[in-house]
């Protein structure tokens, strides 16, 4: 008899266990979308809205603003957020000249798809916005650039080597690989439990429900495919999302032109606020140089 409850008892906490880990799974993958339409009429910004599709036919939406030198730099949101997200960064480099490009990844904002995958899958996203800017005639094919921030720099320096067009890349507050950084996480949030098993589960769900392995979400991996690119890491040094070690191991990994800016007092989403005057300046210089000169 007490077998039986001890046996009855393992498999309710199984059940349990596994709802648990599915559910934590859900809420990674499935954020709520980010819809912000009035910051657009806020920023007084000549914006076309456009739709394109990633390499793999998922459908997406942008927003294009014209410069006036030709020059393009396409910016890259982050996890949870939306291309709203970086309309003050498009925004200062539009004023410079630049055609500025933002869209939404899958599973995020207006843009088709279920699931975010965390760079794995987002890379034919950032594909397909190449594919759309080569479209246009008020574009020079030969002189574009990435603004990535979080999962959008990673997102860059995972595809970028495989992007010839790409000239420049800047990556702001970048996780090195995603593995180490879900575990720091989930430390942080279920109270410094260890990792195994029940994260290890999560990143289990996460690759059968999405198709995804995100084990293999590892920019450093990429660096060297990258040589050809100046690259510009920005990082926050109070960034507790993702540590300001990463930008380092990143920027120590590259292994062409490569720059690293530290914005002393900064957190994840503090880089560009904390660092104003310093960012802009340092971000339209860095354009500037490698796409008009």
């Amino acid at each position: 008899m007490f077998l039986n409850f001890l046996f009855i008892a393992f498999i309710v906490g199984a059940v349990v266990f596994i709802a648990a880990a599915w559910k934590v799974a859900d809420s990674i993958i499935q954020s709520p979308r980010e819809l912000r339409p009035d910051d657009w009429g806020k920023a007084g910004l000549h914006t076309e809205f456009v739709r394109f599709q990633a390499t793999d036919g998922v459908p997406l939406a942008g927003a294009f603003i014209p410069g006036t030198n030709r020059a393009t730099v396409i910016l890259l949101h982050g996890y949870g957020h939306s291309k709203t997200q970086l309309i003050p960064q498009a925004k200062l480099l539009n004023e410079a000249g630049f055609n500025t490009f933002l869209f939404d990844f899958r599973g995020s904002g207006e843009s088709g798809g279920d699931f975010i995958t965390f760079g794995e899958e987002e890379t034919r996203d950032l594909a397909g916005a190449v594919r759309y800017v080569h479209t246009r005639q008020d574009v020079d094919h030969k002189r574009i650039g990435i603004l990535g921030y979080s999962m959008g720099g990673s997102v860059a320096l995972l595809k970028s080597g495989d992007l010839h067009e790409i000239q420049a890349i800047v990556v702001d507050s970048s996780y090195a690989e995603f593995r180490s950084l879900i575990e720091g996480n989930f430390r942080e949030y279920l109270g410094r439990l260890p990792f195994f098993p029940f994260g290890t589960l999560v990143l289990y769900i996460i690759k059968v429900r999405t198709g995804a392995y995100v084990e293999d979400v590892r920019p450093l991996r990429h660096m060297d495919t990258l040589q050809h690119v100046p690259l510009l890491f920005i990082h926050g040094m109070k960034d507790h999302t993702v540590p300001v070690w990463d930008a380092m191991r990143l920027h120590a990994s590259a292994t062409g032109p490569a720059e690293l800016m530290v914005v002393a007092g900064a957190g994840h989403k503090g880089t560009y606020t904390d660092g104003m005057e310093r960012y802009a300046r340092k971000i339209i210089d860095f354009f500037r140089t490698h796409l008009l000169e």
